[in-house]
């Protein structure tokens, strides 16, 4: 399917990894979220970074659903508190039970947490 024509000042979703992110398994919960993130990226024109998915295991809990696929850390390109908040309400706003927003000091962390 050919993309769609790109006029001047369209505004294009921008997600980009950075190196060191991993992912084990690839499925819908960090599916929707990573469409979720893209979708704000689109109608802000504000790159979304992601920073962990399933790494960095020395940096978070043992308990922590970053190793079993199930939690995501983004961020916004320039790290403005304004943008950040504002891709944390929109997640909020849209992920549906079971998702957990969470706004941290300098990043949104976003779990697909099944367990009541």
């Amino acid at each position: 399917m050919p993309s769609p024509t790109r006029r001047p000042g369209d505004r294009l979703a921008m997600i980009r990894f950075k190196p060191e992110v991993r992912i084990g398994s690839f499925g819908p919960p960090i599916a929707l979220v990573l469409d979720a993130a893209a979708r704000w990226s689109l109608s802000t024109g504000v790159e979304v970074e992601i920073n962990s998915i399933n790494d960095s295991h020395a940096a978070h809990s043992p308990t922590s659903l970053h190793q079993l696929d199930l939690a995501v850390d983004l961020d916004t390109a320039g790290d403005r508190p304004d943008d950040l908040a504002a891709l944390a309400r929109y997640l909020a706003h849209w992920l549906p039970a079971p998702y957990q927003v969470i706004r941290e000091s300098d990043h949104v962390h976003v779990e697909h947490d099944p367990t009541p």
